[in-house]
């Protein structure tokens, strides 16, 4: 018992970004001001962690930012046969994403933002997850900001959960993994809110 209270889960919140400079959120202008007030979170691939990922950060952002954040349900109901799957701005993705921000589909992009009727639309993609040892699960992400359709930041991160203490442990489950989402979705929304100026005191 007391070996299992000394495990520690971590997360990349507690860990990636704690013990790295890694900038998660990088505004395409460094001295651009973000003036408008309503966004929306969307998942660029139909894939249940994919919206989870997405729900968390919608979430997230609502929560520390002052940004009016499209409730991701209300989000789900707008979009028609959502989540679609809106090709992202990367070459390959396995264990590292190759970015390519000229595959994004911007026509697709568009269309979504017109559909939500915000000033920004955060569209976050989950193409691949790292496994290591079979203990520690990274999900790589990757996401562009949008405004009227034109990429304005973008951003890179991973939600990572696992034990790093003890061979013996089993892989993280769901609940480990969402919590991982939710943890890393509240450091980069803070992020956010610092470089855009709209972070909640």
């Amino acid at each position: 018992m007391m070996a299992s209270k000394s495990m520690r889960w971590v997360w990349t919140a507690a860990f990636l970004f704690l013990t790295s400079c890694v900038s998660t959120f990088t505004p395409v202008n460094g001295d651009a001001r973000f003036k408008g007030k309503t966004m929306a979170v969307v998942a660029g691939l139909p894939v249940e962690q994919n919206v989870q990922m997405a729900q968390a950060m919608s979430d997230s952002l609502r929560k520390n930012t002052r940004f009016q954040v499209m409730p991701h349900k209300q989000v789900a109901q707008t979009i028609a046969g959502y989540p679609v799957k809106i090709q992202g701005p990367w070459k390959s993705a396995y264990f590292e994403i190759e970015v390519d921000n000229s595959k994004t589909d911007i026509k697709k992009v568009k269309a979504i933002q017109q559909q939500l009727g915000v000033d920004y639309l955060f569209v976050l993609w989950t193409p691949s997850e790292t496994v290591y040892n079979e203990k520690i699960h990274s999900l790589n992400v990757i996401g562009q900001m949008f405004e009227n359709g034109k990429e304005v930041a973008n951003s890179r991160f991973n939600a990572t959960a696992g034990r790093t203490d003890c061979c013996l442990v089993p892989a993280p489950d769901s609940k480990d993994k969402s919590n991982a989402m939710k943890d890393t979705s509240d450091y980069v929304a803070k992020e956010i809110g610092e470089k855009t100026g709209m972070l909640k005191q």
